[in-house]
């Protein structure tokens, strides 16, 4: 099986390591920067954190779906250079308020204004990243326990990667991770077209609807909408289909 492993730190130990076990059974492409076009893989392993330097594997992520390897929680000052710091600003305000609601549009106004501070530290702006992973591995067991309560019927895995020791045993990391790959790959690209048709609903009126829900709902510390809402809030705006 053909996998992509996207960071913008490739020298690190722990990629090193990674790679060379991961590359026993699996043919693995190192993406370290904006690549020409996409490797021909079957799944791609996506390295997250908050820093700018992850911009080109957030674009990546966006438009193909794969397994997330997230190093922190807060992706504020990743997203905010994704979208105002390319001069988009209406995209910003749009995700600051998906991800938080009326928080998120009260911090980017705030933000946009030069009036931010501290404020992006209420807001961690991940909910793009987290909609978009077929599983997630977290690099803490804190970013795994807050992941899987967002990710429900998927994957979330702790492997402390990056963290000092955990060079000390690549095999056993290796082996979590690639018992992932293996069990997602072969139907990956299904697990991608859901994803796909979910972001098209929420383009819609009706997943605009649903998004608000959604928010209300994690305020309320519900992981999950009830099985029905989708269709009872379709009917609402007259969708019968």
């Amino acid at each position: 099986m053909r996998v992509a492993l996207w960071t913008p730190s490739p020298d690190a130990a722990w990629v090193r390591s990674l790679a060379a076990q991961l590359g026993s059974g699996l043919e693995l492409a190192l993406v370290s920067a904006e690549p020409p076009e996409r490797p021909p893989v079957e799944i791609d392993l996506y390295h997250v954190a908050g820093s700018p330097a992850y911009g080109f594997v957030y674009r990546a992520l966006l438009s193909r779906p794969g397994i997330v390897l997230l190093a922190e929680w807060r992706l504020h000052a990743l997203i905010h250079a994704e979208t105002a710091g390319r001069g988009d600003t209406d995209t910003y305000r749009r995700e600051a308020r998906r991800a938080h609601g009326d928080t998120g549009a009260f911090v980017a106004r705030q933000v946009l204004g030069g009036l931010g501070g501290e404020l992006p530290r209420l807001v961690a702006m991940n909910q793009r990243v987290l909609d978009a992973s077929l599983a997630l591995v977290a690099f803490d067991a804190e970013l795994a326990r807050r992941a899987a309560e967002r990710l429900a019927g998927r994957s979330v895995l702790h492997l402390p990667l990056d963290r000092p020791g955990a060079g000390d045993e690549p095999a056993a990391l290796a082996e979590a991770l690639r018992a992932l790959v293996l069990e997602l790959g072969p139907r990956a690209e299904l697990e991608r077209r859901k994803i796909v048709t979910r972001d098209a609903l929420e383009g819609s009126l009706v997943g605009s609807a649903l998004a608000e829900l959604r928010w209300t709902a994690r305020e309320l510390g519900l992981a999950e909408l009830p099985a029905d809402t989708e269709r009872l809030v379709a009917a609402l705006f007259g969708r019968t289909d």
